[in-house]
């Protein structure tokens, strides 16, 4: 009876088996050398990648932040320039005379000559 295990056959030792044999361990070690390279490559990648898509969300908030700064400051700025505006008609309206002596008879009850100036006291609320 033969054992299950054990090989009967032997091999033969000639110069093509071993060039074969040369050539397939050559062969399987470029193989491990081409998955590893590969492997290394796609991880470079994915570093990249990520630091790439992180850099531009953090740019587009950026923008955001600077969007909205800028809006809010544009506003800002036509507020100013329409307070700037008043104070110039009102700079104008300073230089008249009536008007500033409009100004002083209404807030300091001061009057014309001839004229009689007539103040009625402040209501209160109950």
């Amino acid at each position: 009876m033969e054992r299950a295990g054990v090989e009967r056959v032997t091999r033969l030792q000639n110069n093509y088996l071993q060039s074969h044999e040369l050539n397939e361990k050559r062969k399987r070690k470029r193989q491990k050398g081409l998955m590893r390279r590969l492997l290394a490559f796609f991880v470079v990648f994915a570093l990249l990648s990520t630091f790439m898509i992180s850099s531009l969300i953090s740019q587009s908030h950026q923008i955001n932040e600077a969007t909205q700064t800028k809006k809010s400051l544009q506003k800002q700025l036509s507020q100013s320039k329409h307070e700037a505006s008043d104070v110039k008609k009102r700079i104008k309206l300073l230089h008249d005379k009536d008007y500033i002596g409009e100004i002083a008879r209404r807030d300091y009850l001061l009057s014309n000559k001839g004229e009689i100036i007539f103040s009625k006291p402040a209501q209160t609320k109950d």
